[in-house]
């Protein structure tokens, strides 16, 4: 008898650790507030709210406003204030769901393209940008902007590579889309031209929101394509370096739902879990398998998530 209650006991503490396994960190607007909380990707329909920043607005997520570092539970996030549009960072410790610190920056800036390193000392790439140029830059340890290097054109993504230690910024400018990598001496250490492949329909100049995939090794893009009867369609597509292009695949949305937001499965399953939302206020949570790079499943989701980790 005390064996089968040990197993018992073992076999529930084993699904609470998976079900734990299943939330991913989420960030959405609410108001006159940036809230942060808890989404169980697999299941449930509506966020967990774990803090309230009052009097804050959450900027737009394809700029890549914000990033998590897993090894420490830190999420950093830019917002503005709805008072004065000052542009705040935020970094939260989201093992205790407080602020750890607050830093205020110039507001002729757009700060974006956030990308933790996922170390402890918790170092974090960034850009900011104005009308002709994005500025690359780090963050140091009092969350100092450190600018490292500038180019002309304007942001569509950046995530960091862990494989490679480096830093990738995609951008466009009158001569069309590129990608620079930067090493982890914050030097630029290569550049190509990219397009697209595989795609249904025209591609529109918007950002990509790119997120690396760890299961797969690759870098995940959001495309927003329009179709000849000027319908939307999003669907993800993997960078492929070799080749200069971002090769799109069969995890399309459906029809007018726009992308905000993409997480890879934390289990290192084939899996990631996109976050949409329709113009009159719908919004959606995808299933996509990105073994073999189909569409699972859709479901409506009563919370806008804007970012997801």
């Amino acid at each position: 008898m005390k064996l089968i209650i040990t197993l018992l006991v073992l076999f529930l503490i084993s699904i609470g650790y998976t079900r734990a396994d299943t939330y991913s960190v989420v960030i959405w607007n609410n108001g006159t507030s940036v809230n942060v909380g808890l989404a169980d990707v697999t299941s449930g329909n509506q966020a967990q709210l774990k803090l309230t920043l009052q009097d804050f607005y959450y900027q737009n997520p394809v700029i890549q406003s914000s990033t998590y570092n897993y090894a420490t539970k830190l999420l950093s996030f830019y917002t503005f204030q709805i008072s004065n549009r000052i542009p705040t960072l935020f970094v939260v410790d989201c093992n205790s769901w407080t602020v750890v610190s607050k830093t205020t920056y110039n507001s002729v800036f757009l700060y974006g393209g956030l990308a933790s390193t996922n170390t402890p000392d918790n170092n974090v790439f960034t850009t900011y940008t104005d009308n002709s140029y994005i500025y690359v830059a780090r963050l140091d340890s009092s969350q100092n902007i450190v600018k490292f290097d500038a180019v002309y054109g304007s942001y569509r993504g950046s995530v960091y590579v862990p494989t490679i230690d480096s830093y990738y910024v995609a951008f466009t400018n009158k001569t069309g889309l590129y990608v620079r990598i930067y090493n982890s001496n914050y030097q630029l250490s290569s550049e190509a031209a990219f397009g697209f492949s595989n795609n249904r329909y025209p591609v529109n100049d918007f950002p990509l929101n790119l997120v690396y995939d760890a299961k797969n090794n690759g870098v995940l893009a959001q495309v927003s394509m329009t179709d000849s009867r000027n319908n939307l369609y999003y669907a993800l597509a993997y960078l492929d370096w070799n080749n200069n292009t971002f090769d799109v695949t069969n995890m399309y949305g459906n029809l007018k739902d726009r992308f905000t937001t993409t997480v890879p499965d934390s289990n290192n399953l084939d899996y990631a879990y996109t976050f949409a939302y329709l113009n009159f206020g719908a919004t959606n949570l995808y299933i996509f398998n990105t073994a073999t790079n189909t569409f699972v499943s859709s479901r409506p989701y009563n919370t806008l998530v804007l970012s997801a980790f």
